[in-house]
């Protein structure tokens, strides 16, 4: 007789006389069973009906536990033998009286003592409602082994335990399958993305050695200018006042490049430090790992370390919000030479004040001189501010030394994004008044 009709219906005769959908069925009835089904005590796993003793070894039993069992029974496995040999090779075990059967029976009564004593007593229906309990919260192993074993247990309920077993093991294989497609898709994608940032360092490299071969180009061009010997001034031609002037706009151009050259490295040096931050965070998040938090120091802000205060800015941008247009180039120059960006917006004079909060969105800090700029525009600002949770420094006056000052504190002292730089949204910032430098 085939061991599935054992399985479905309530009997070997009657199983084999109902045909396959009504003994299915069947088997689907709800779990209550006779007076006469709830005999005392519990079967042993050879006891357990043909068929049964696979899934209960496939659920209950790990790859460890049947690797200890192997151990304390003294059986040999072949070597070339895997993991589905070795289950089969319990489940065989199992279903026949021997030395290996009790260990397997020992090792699952003592792994789910507890599980074993809930079902020691109760009405059928209470010992359903654990089994649903446990298929709800997914620990179904001990709750599983406790049930086929208890004798109390109506058979049907074992059936359709042993049904839903069956079931959940295809779902755990198509679960697998989906997870191992997702996990070949995100290496794929961390093998591009390793690809391009390793482009995009080589592009910076190239770009770093062109810009020092143009600079050793002009610094060669205005050394060969420099050494032309000057004899005993003369009156001035027409020809000397064009070479004076050329030099001039030489020196000028090389004093330009120099100050870009800083820059430049200042910016390529941070660069090379984000990328070299960007491959272990993306791996964090292809593996599930939870990223790691940025480094602080007990006031909550970044250290700066010393001799970099020319590259203090380097990669934040710096919002100014009114002042004096003709003053703006020297801030601008002054940010650019400590490695930032300088963003300028006037207020609402002559640019429109629905740039104001894309120019916020950028900036990394705002500073605004409240004694040029009007009580409105301010009031905006700081509206902003809060909304983008940007630090606001508001200066007295609209010179240079106050803008330096701030930019000073800036530098020094990085604020970190959090909670700290939420709390210090605005700074008041003195500068000397009517400072014009």
């Amino acid at each position: 007789m085939d061991k599935f009709a054992l399985l479905l219906g309530n009997s070997g005769l009657v199983a084999s006389e109902m045909p396959g959908a009504e003994a299915a069925a069947a088997a689907l009835l709800c779990p209550s069973g006779s007076e006469e089904d709830a005999t005392p005590g519990r079967y042993k796993i050879w006891e357990l009906e043909s068929g049964t003793h696979c899934s209960v070894i496939g659920t209950c039993l790990s790859l460890e536990d049947l690797h200890r069992l192997i151990r304390k029974a003294n059986a040999t496995i072949a070597p070339d033998a895997d993991d589905h040999d070795i289950h089969g090779y319990f489940v065989i075990q199992a279903a026949r009286r021997s030395v290996v059967s009790k260990l397997i029976h020992k090792a699952l009564d003592r792994k789910y003592a507890p599980q074993i004593a809930h079902f020691r007593s109760g009405t059928p229906d209470e010992l359903w409602a654990l089994w649903r309990q446990a298929m709800t919260n997914g620990d179904v192993a001990g709750t599983y082994w406790a049930l086929m074993t208890q004798k109390a247990v109506p058979r049907p309920m074992r059936i359709r335990a042993y049904n839903e077993i069956h079931m959940l093991s295809h779902l755990m294989g198509k679960s697998s399958r989906d997870d191992i497609k997702r996990i070949r898709q995100l290496e794929a994608a961390h093998a591009e993305i390793a690809r391009k940032l390793e482009q995009t360092r080589a592009r910076a490299d190239a770009d770093v050695q062109e810009r020092d071969a143009r600079i050793r180009t002009l610094e060669a061009q205005l050394a060969a200018v420099s050494t032309v010997p000057r004899e005993v001034p003369a009156p001035p031609t027409m020809e000397g006042r064009k070479l004076e002037a050329q030099i001039d706009r030489l020196q000028a151009r090389f004093s330009t490049l120099e100050r870009r050259v800083k820059v430049e490295r200042a910016r390529a040096r941070g660069a090379e430090r984000q990328l070299s931050l960007i491959a272990p965070d993306r791996h964090r998040r292809l593996s599930g790992s939870p990223p790691l938090p940025p480094p602080a120091t007990s006031e909550g802000l970044a250290p700066v370390a010393d001799g970099q205060a020319d590259e203090s800015l380097v990669g934040r941008a710096v919002l100014y919000v009114g002042g004096y247009r003709d003053v703006t180039p020297r801030l601008r120059a002054h940010v650019e030479e400590k490695g930032g960006t300088f963003l300028y917006h006037d207020g609402g004079i002559e640019m429109q004040t629905t740039r104001l909060s894309g120019l916020v969105s950028q900036a990394s800090t705002v500073l605004c001189p409240v004694g040029c700029v009007s009580h409105d525009a301010c009031i905006h600002l700081k509206r902003l501010c809060k909304r983008h949770s940007k630090r606001l420094i508001l200066l007295r006056s609209a010179g240079l030394s106050g803008f330096v000052s701030a930019l000073s504190e800036i530098g020094n002292a990085l604020p970190i994004a959090g909670a700290a730089a939420a709390g210090a949204l605005m700074t008041m910032t003195a500068g000397e008044p009517g400072d014009g430098d």
